[in-house]
């Protein structure tokens, strides 16, 4: 696998067609430095169509499959876990 190409911000800003271009070309992925943080930019995939092997009655089944999944488990205490799962900090995502 061949590294990303790597610039500051400014080389980005000056050659901005240019990089574009040969992202198109050859799919490649961009490392841009600015104020010391990193951010990469890379051509978007297509997205799949989620539904397209969806079928109903398969799903239909798996949910009839894990009924009492959580049986024996206290309906509170799962609640209160997820609850307090929910307030905690993420990657990513801060609560």
């Amino acid at each position: 696998m061949q590294e990303p190409m790597r610039m500051s911000f400014d080389e980005l800003a000056l050659r901005l067609r240019a990089v574009f271009d040969t992202m198109a070309q050859h799919g490649e992925t961009v490392l841009v430095e600015k104020e010391g943080l990193l951010f990469r930019i890379e051509p978007a995939q297509e997205q799949q169509d989620v539904w397209a092997t969806y079928d109903p009655k398969r799903a239909s089944q798996g949910i009839k499959k894990s009924a009492g999944a959580l049986s024996g488990v206290d309906r509170d205490t799962l609640i209160k876990d997820i609850y307090e799962q929910r307030q905690q900090d993420s990657q990513g995502r801060p609560a």
